[in-house]
């Protein structure tokens, strides 16, 4: 009697490679809390509080980090993030940058515009921004929509927080 014919084992599964996206959003990630522990450490302490203003800004700025360097140490392991079930999409799809460069571009230009125009402005052109990179192309309804939701926002930071905010064009109007 011949001795059945037994297939080889299978050899070592391949090491996934390193997904830059993935490495890049967990970098962020652990930059802005680390930014946001930097701002927090500048907040002045509380002078009879037991709870000072610094207390939860500290916990979001280290649960920040932490979230970061876990990411970043399965970015490093070649873990990826995995799409949900209800998403149709392909993850060994080459990349585009160009929607985030629409949202960071509106970002940046909006915070550039703050001071000189208001806060209205400059933060609908960043609503403006978001609504084009999520690739709506009604112009006059996207700008009807980010000044109604710029002002609302303007209106309840200042009136109902007590906030100052640049009014800029609107000064006197508003």
């Amino acid at each position: 009697m011949t001795e059945p014919v037994r297939p080889a084992p299978d050899p070592a599964p391949a090491r996934p490679s390193l997904s830059l996206p993935d490495l890049l959003v967990a970098l962020g990630i652990t930059l802005v809390g680390v930014l946001f522990l930097l701002g927090t450490l500048q907040i002045p302490f509380g002078m009879n509080a037991v709870v000072g203003p610094r207390v939860f800004p500290l916990i979001v700025s280290v649960g920040m980090m932490a979230l970061g360097a876990l990411l970043t140490f399965n970015a490093l392991r070649g873990d990826r993030a995995d799409p949900g079930a209800e998403e149709d999409t392909d993850p060994d799809a080459p990349v585009s940058l160009a929607n985030p460069a629409i949202i960071l571009g509106g970002f940046l230009l909006g915070s550039l515009l703050l001071a000189p125009l208001g806060f209205v402005v400059g933060t609908a052109i960043m609503y403006f921004s978001v609504a084009y990179a999520f690739g709506e192309r009604r112009y006059g309804l996207m700008t009807l929509v980010a000044l109604i939701v710029a002002f609302i926002t303007y209106v309840v930071f200042t009136h109902g927080l007590g906030l100052t905010l640049p009014a800029g064009l609107l000064k006197g109007i508003i």
